[in-house]
């Protein structure tokens, strides 16, 4: 009998010690840590045709080690590392292990603000004669993250698109050093890209983005100050210039006045992320899906009561917001105002 109860208490002990010993995971080169929220295939490599290492299951904690726009490098509770979608993360879940080093999830740090110079292709690959993905005319005003041997790197819905710098006629840095000895430096920029064309909708859908971006212009945010997205860049109607385009309402598409704008209110989240100063009040996601012109879990959507992005000016002086729409490039950047 007593060698039962003790048979019994080790197994206990051990039952208790199991998770304790999963958590001691190899934290090398990890950036994020965040829970599965659907089951996920594990891939060798970020293209759904690689070979498949197994499955990590939902509820599961993972281990970031890169973040792609569509995809994300990971590392499992067991060790093991492959590549998974990055719709299949509860981005909500995601934690930076060290954020002095590294942005809050979904950021993607803009170290450029460019300006094309003629005519500028979106290349698909850092090389001459790849895939043009959108071409850029005179003037067109875009954030890239880096500029590598000559090639501007940005990213073009979820993938990764290209810029010759010969084909820019300026190009600023961004962030909050340059910003202090010149304020036509730029705080922080990003650039989503729109469809272009007429079909449908899309032309009012494009006169909506611009309409929204040239309402940044009517404010100022001192420090402490909001900024309500729906309360003002919108109200959404005729008399604001807005006008009907497509929208989702409760996963339909209808047409609306203002339809686009949640592109614009997405850019701006993401120009926000890139600055811990300015702080999200308010933020909803479109879904589980996301917005297929941003990387999956960067979207902010607007239009109804609990659809909205609120943000707040934490820097002690002054801020300005600027948008451009050209030739499929949405830029937002924030500037200093003092």
């Amino acid at each position: 009998m007593k060698k039962t109860i003790l048979v019994l208490t080790l197994l206990l002990a051990a039952s208790l010690l199991l998770p304790a010993m999963a958590e001691q995971a190899d934290m090398t080169g990890v950036k994020y840590t965040a829970k599965m929220r659907d089951t996920a295939s594990l891939q060798t490599a970020p293209d759904n045709d690689a070979q498949s290492l197994g499955y990590v299951s939902a509820g599961h904690r993972v281990y970031i080690l890169e973040v792609e726009p569509d995809w994300l490098k990971i590392r499992t509770m067991q060790g093991l590392e492959g590549y998974i979608r990055r719709g299949r993360l509860a981005e909500t879940t995601a934690k930076a292990i060290d954020p002095a080093a590294d942005p809050a999830y979904a950021a993607v740090p803009c170290t450029y603000l460019g300006w094309v110079k003629g005519e500028a292709p979106v290349l698909a690959a850092p090389e001459a004669g790849a895939q043009t993905l959108v071409t850029l005319y005179d003037g067109a005003r875009v954030a890239f993250m880096d500029i590598t041997d000559g090639w501007a790197r940005l990213i073009y819905h979820r993938q990764y698109g290209y810029v010759d710098t010969r084909l820019l006629k300026e190009i600023l840095p961004i962030g909050e050093n340059m910003a202090a000895l010149d304020r036509d430096m730029p705080l922080s920029a990003y650039t989503s890209f729109y469809r272009l064309g007429d079909v449908g909708s899309n032309l009012s859908r494009i006169e909506n983005l611009g309409v929204a971006s040239q309402r940044f212009g009517l404010y100022t945010l001192a420090p402490g100050d909001k900024l309500d997205f729906n309360a003002q860049i919108g109200p959404y109607n005729r008399k604001s210039g807005y006008l009907p385009a497509n929208v989702i309402v409760k996963g339909e598409v209808a047409q609306g006045y203002g339809g686009g704008t949640c592109q614009v209110s997405s850019t701006l989240y993401n120009t926000v992320l890139q600055l811990p100063e300015i702080g999200i009040l308010h933020r909803r996601a479109h879904g589980p899906s996301g917005a297929p012109y941003l990387p999956h879990g960067a979207d902010a959507a607007v239009g109804t009561q609990t659809q909205n992005f609120i943000i707040q000016n934490r820097f002690p002086y002054p801020i300005r917001i600027d948008g451009t729409v050209q030739d499929g490039a949405l830029t937002i950047a924030m500037y200093r105002a003092d």
